[in-house]
């Protein structure tokens, strides 16, 4: 088993940008999970504002940070269904120096019974409209059926993120076995910087030993500010990594 990604979720507008370049320095298979919505990401909003200076800051260092755009809410249920709004379609179009897409991936975190279920055609037409973005797509009990579908119809391409607790940061009974063989998959939930080392030692014993994933955590990384703490967002990739190197 090796990591693929260490992803870090919830950097937002009160993240000091210069925390993120370092922490990509530290640790190169860091990704930066960014949340966006119509009620958090308007084109009037502070988190745009964000995004925009730190489009900015890439280009001005000249450098590559691994970031990742999770689309909720509203936003991902136009999504799901065709529509893709004009925030999202500015964001999407953005690109460093080298004409590589700012946001590598971008996840879609619908849930069907939350939101309204995707028309499987018509989501897959909506991702094959930008084949320069990697998917990844949220599995659990209320989306299974749905993302097999997609598998099988093999009309795109897709990372799998298993979260049973689907955002709420809980850690399940029992770590989702494999379900796909020849796509990246992830897994979420519960995810922290004390207990990181135990669940990769244990998703160790359940996977593949030359299996390539990517783990993704958010809550657990808040500082007593209820944002984004660099020094947890550290820790957590850094134990991450030793559990990994430790069980090659």
């Amino acid at each position: 088993m090796n990591l693929k990604f260490v992803t870090c979720s919830g950097a937002n507008e009160f993240t000091n940008v210069d925390a993120l370049f370092a922490l990509y320095q530290d640790f190169p298979c860091v990704e930066f999970g960014i949340q966006v919505s119509g009620k958090k990401c308007g084109f009037d909003s502070a988190r745009f504002a964000w995004l925009k200076t730190l489009k900015k800051e890439i280009s001005l260092r000249n450098l590559k940070l691994p970031l990742a755009l999770h689309i909720n809410q509203d936003w991902v249920e136009s999504f799901c269904n065709g529509e893709v709004v004009a925030e999202l379609q500015e964001l999407f179009s953005w690109a460093d120096k080298h004409g590589e897409p700012l946001f590598q991936r971008v996840q879609l975190n619908f849930k069907i019974g939350r939101e309204k279920a995707p028309r499987v055609p018509v989501l897959e037409k909506t991702m094959q409209n930008f084949p320069y973005l990697r998917f990844i797509l949220s599995y659990n009990e209320a989306n299974a059926k749905i993302i097999q579908k997609i598998y099988q119809r093999q009309k795109v391409v897709f990372d799998c993120l298993f979260d049973e607790s689907f955002g709420e940061g809980i850690k399940p009974l029992m770590r989702q076995k494999p379900v796909f063989d020849d796509i990246l998959q992830g897994y979420a939930g519960g995810f922290s910087p004390e207990n990181v080392v135990s669940e990769l030692n244990a998703l160790a014993a359940l996977l593949p030993q030359d299996m390539q994933i990517f783990v993704d955590a958010e809550g657990k990384l808040k500082g007593e500010d209820g944002h984004f703490s660099y020094f947890k967002a550290h820790d957590f990739v850094a134990h991450a990594i030793s559990s990994v190197e430790n069980n090659a």
